[in-house]
């Protein structure tokens, strides 16, 4: 087991804690380390090596439940399930991009399906003497672009490319604003 103390105006290490083992000991609510060493640092200089056989940190006062996280899927969530887990894992410091993107997919995505009936309408008018191949061949090409629009933007968002409010709408907001400008467009 490692812990390592940082400073939170540097971010320099200000201790570092190493155990060969670590077991809870839930009636005094603290961890007893066994095998390891303290070592505190003042820049990059070490001021203090204590090595120990048997320790206990009172400072250090999380359980093993705090450790025990469960990982759940956002597509297992509703929207509101998921946007609690994202609360509970950016208070705990975990990085939660992914998931916002993710809770914004699912507001957004419902929406696609008016806006590709937006879209599709003018192209059903336009199918001429291609037929009605050429037509399926054009949602076809369109559910292609849209899918692969939205990985993009997911992909972007969940790396911290982009914002999750934008990684999540963009796709949508692509092609709703092609569906205005070809309904718009539409001979009648």
């Amino acid at each position: 087991m490692s812990i390592f103390e940082l400073d939170p105006k540097t971010f320099q290490m200000r201790r570092r804690v190493f155990a060969t083992r670590a077991t809870w000991e839930a009636s005094e609510s603290t961890w007893v380390l066994t095998g390891g060493w303290i070592r505190d640092f003042d820049g990059s200089k070490v001021t203090r090596y204590l090595p120990f056989k048997a320790d206990s940190l009172p400072e250090f006062t999380e359980a093993p439940n705090y450790f025990r996280r469960e990982v759940r899927q956002s597509a297992q969530m509703n929207w509101r399930q998921l946007g609690q887990y994202i609360v509970s894992l950016r208070q705990a410091g975990f990085d939660t991009s992914r998931l916002s993107v993710q809770w914004q997919k699912k507001f957004a995505f419902p929406l696609i399906a008016a806006i590709i009936v937006f879209l599709g309408a003018p192209f059903a008018f336009l199918v001429g003497t291609r037929g009605a191949v050429g037509g399926l061949a054009v949602a076809v090409g369109i559910g292609i672009v849209y899918w692969a629009t939205a990985a993009l933007f997911e992909a972007m968002g969940s790396v911290g490319q982009l914002p999750p409010l934008l990684a999540g709408w963009a796709p949508d907001a692509i092609f709703g604003f092609l569906a205005i400008y070809f309904f718009l467009k539409m001979p009648t």
